[in-house]
């Protein structure tokens, strides 16, 4: 039963991680804190869509993902600053990876970026930036892992393309 208590305990506990995942995307204190505030607004007049297949920190995490996006979407119809937030993202959890690597996960997400659905969008987030795998990806977004499989094969055979000279 989600009363009102439940949820505030909910609050106490995942604040601080909802807002470091608001702050990572978006890059702005305030708006990171009303971004939480809107998170968990949502599970306050939506709790049955928290349909207990994933723990509550992994529900709360897709959430603040899918609202953060939505809103450097809304704000710069995925624009520079979207981008750059995105690759400041990549770098400060790149600390140990090959600069190639780095270069190639921007690459992808950028492609995404500029003409991918929400959805794929999110995936590319995930899996290229977040390092998730596909089966905690697929719980993210509601699509099975075979999907999320090909999507992320779609969207690298894009990427390849578009390095390449190509259309993609």
């Amino acid at each position: 039963m989600w009363t009102p208590e439940v949820i505030a305990d909910i609050y106490r506990q995942h604040r601080y991680a909802v807002y470091r995942r608001c702050r990572a995307l978006l890059g702005e204190d305030d708006d990171a804190q009303e971004m939480v505030h809107e998170v968990f607004l949502q599970l306050l007049e939506q709790p049955r869509r928290f349909q207990r297949r994933s723990k509550i920190s992994t529900y709360l995490y897709a959430i603040a993902t899918h609202r953060c996006l939505n809103r450097l979407r809304d704000r710069s119809a995925r624009g520079a600053r979207w981008r750059t937030r995105v690759a400041e993202h990549i770098e400060r959890r790149a600390v140990d990876a090959r600069p190639d690597d780095v270069v190639a996960a921007r690459q992808i997400v950028d492609l995404v970026l500029e003409g991918a659905d929400a959805t794929s969008g999110e995936i590319a987030l995930y899996h290229f930036v977040d390092g998730l795998s596909q089966g905690d990806i697929a719980g993210l977004v509601g699509l099975s892992r075979i999907t999320v499989n090909k999507r992320i094969g779609r969207l690298r055979r894009h990427a390849r393309a578009l390095a390449a000279g190509g259309t993609g």
